[in-house]
């Protein structure tokens, strides 16, 4: 069953990471690069339609103010599914504690090249990342909705900042 697969993929990215946060060296550089560009990409299940596809999601965000806790970018997402689901969003970042980032994206959703299915959508996606020097790599989390689509992804993020 679907769902027993999707528990397993997330079981293990949890462990696994906690793993490799156990081992990380403690001395933590916690700076962050004023701009960051990023893929997530993973498996997405929409619950509405009852499938799974591809999902592909890049953002650019910019660090604000001096904590570099927060930031704030676009981003633009796809769904390689029958539909051809399309996001565009505003994305807000958090960065709550070291190697731990949070985004929300409010913004719009659509089908296809079709201009009569765009409606508001909100992306929430949390994730953990591992940093090789400019590099982020790591597991992430994510949930979608719309009036008429839910769906949620697993899967690995990267990143690079500048």
């Amino acid at each position: 069953m679907f769902s027993k697969r999707i528990l397993i993929i997330i079981s293990f990215l949890v462990f696994t990471g906690n793993t490799f946060a156990q081992t990380e060296d403690h001395e933590c550089n916690h700076h962050h690069s004023n701009f960051e560009f990023g893929l997530s990409n993973g498996l997405v299940y929409n619950f509405t339609e009852s499938e799974a596809a591809y999902g592909l999601h890049v953002h650019v965000v910019r660090s604000i103010g001096k904590s570099e806790k927060f930031g704030m970018g676009i981003g633009y997402e796809r769904i390689f599914d029958d539909h051809k689901h399309n996001a565009l969003s505003l994305v807000l970042l958090y960065h709550p504690i070291e190697n731990v980032s949070i985004n929300l994206a409010p913004g719009l959703t659509w089908l296809g090249s079709d201009s009569n299915t765009v409606k508001p959508a909100v992306h929430l996606e949390g994730l953990y990342e591992f940093k090789l020097g400019k590099f982020h790599l790591g597991p992430l989390l994510g949930v979608a909705f719309n009036t008429e689509d839910l769906h949620a992804s697993v899967g690995l993020h990267l990143a690079v900042g500048f």
